[in-house]
């Protein structure tokens, strides 16, 4: 590597680099003096020894005519890696102190495991416990009301009167069982039993849910309310 690219590892443009070089060798010299030892262009070297003056590599010796004289090499790079040295670490510094202050702020990474559910009453089982749990929000696209259970009604129920939210979308039958539960939607179409609760809990199984699978995590559910967000959106007001 050459004296100007090992330069420019500590911050000189390569016309600062080629220019301190030049007076180096000279030991002092006037703009017309330096255009004839470097390959910097002449009308440039006014603003690069500007430059080099003020980051203490150069100083003015004569001002007329304009003579620039070589600050000790040594003196001069030993100072510039002093600072930038001085610069890194107080950057490492707070980045630590940042990255620290954040860290665990959203938690673990919480790993998908999905459960499988399987028998018509362990479905309607957990659909309760689901809705025991929440707090928040109920979501719920059903084929048919009557698949339902009534301890699964009666807990909607109950959800509704600690203001839980609960949405469902459902075909347009057997609609009185459901009657006085939360908002109800009808759509020509629903192609399974799903449940969303509080944006973290699923359960999704086949429109005759003898069997489902459920799980525990947040970014799931989000995906999938997604989903039932589309379907709701799709669905008509029950009048």
């Amino acid at each position: 590597m050459s004296v100007v690219e090992d330069l420019k590892e500590l911050g000189f443009s390569e016309y600062e680099a080629k220019a301190y070089v030049a007076l180096v060798k000279a030991g002092s010299a006037n703009v017309t003096e330096l255009s004839q030892l470097c390959d910097v262009p002449r009308s440039n070297l006014y603003a690069v020894m500007e430059k080099l003056c003020q980051k203490g590599y150069a100083e003015i010796e004569k001002k007329r005519p304009l003579v620039f004289r070589a600050v000790d090499p040594k003196r001069a790079l030993n100072e510039e890696a002093g600072r930038r040295i001085k610069a890194l670490k107080e950057a490492r510094d707070r980045a630590v102190r940042e990255l620290e202050s954040i860290k665990g702020e959203k938690g673990p990474m919480i790993p998908a495991i999905v459960w499988g559910v399987k028998g018509f009453d362990a479905v309607q089982d957990k659909a309760v416990e689901m809705i025991k749990r929440a707090k928040n929000e109920i979501m719920i696209n059903v084929p048919d009301p009557e698949i339902l259970s009534d301890p699964v009604l009666e807990e909607l129920k109950k959800a509704v009167k600690r203001k839980v939210k609960v949405r469902i979308a459902t075909e347009n039958k057997n609609l009185d069982r459901i009657k006085g539960i939360g908002i109800v939607r009808i759509r020509d179409r629903i192609h399974g039993f799903d449940m969303v609760v509080d944006e973290r809990e699923v359960m999704v199984a086949p429109a005759i849910p003898f069997a489902a699978a459920w799980l525990d995590n947040p970014e799931m559910a989000v995906h999938v309310k997604d989903f039932l967000n589309l379907v709701w959106k799709d669905s008509r007001v029950l009048k």
